[in-house]
């Protein structure tokens, strides 16, 4: 059974620093295809993410100006972590107690990457298909 390091090798993490405006965060995310983008203090520490709801909700719903509004006033700092060494069910637990899509996987307090619920989902089908597989070659092993 693959680990969630595992799942998360050669994947790139693309993160954005404070002080972003909107507009550049959006682009960058358009540019990337991803819908949440973890934004970095000057030092490189996680400090928040910003996502397409945040977006919808915290500037568009407020009528923000996207190219003077920082992304520091509109991201979502109250941050859903796991640890690289949890379980894919424990961040499925995890994911599904705070209502949340993405999770941050951070190693000895660093961030190494990102998992979304489609990762896991996706991960718990593989499984499935393999155990199907085995019972199925036991059956009907001559």
């Amino acid at each position: 059974m693959k680990t969630i390091k595992e799942l998360l090798q050669n994947r790139n993490i693309y993160t954005v620093k404070t002080g972003t405006s909107v507009l550049d965060a959006v682009n960058f995310m358009a540019e990337h295809n991803i819908g949440l983008v973890p934004v970095l203090d000057e030092e490189g520490k996680l400090v928040g993410v910003f996502s397409e709801r945040d977006l919808v909700k915290r500037v568009i719903a407020k009528g923000l100006d996207i190219n003077t509004t920082k992304i520091d006033d509109v991201m979502t700092r109250e941050l859903i972590l796991a640890d690289i060494n949890e379980s894919h069910q424990e961040c499925l637990k995890k994911m599904k107690d705070k209502g949340t899509r993405h999770l941050l996987i951070i190693e000895d307090g660093k961030l190494v990457g990102i998992l979304a619920m489609r990762d896991l989902l996706e991960f718990d089908l593989t499984v499935q298909k393999e155990t199907i597989e085995v019972l199925h070659n036991y059956i009907y092993a001559k």
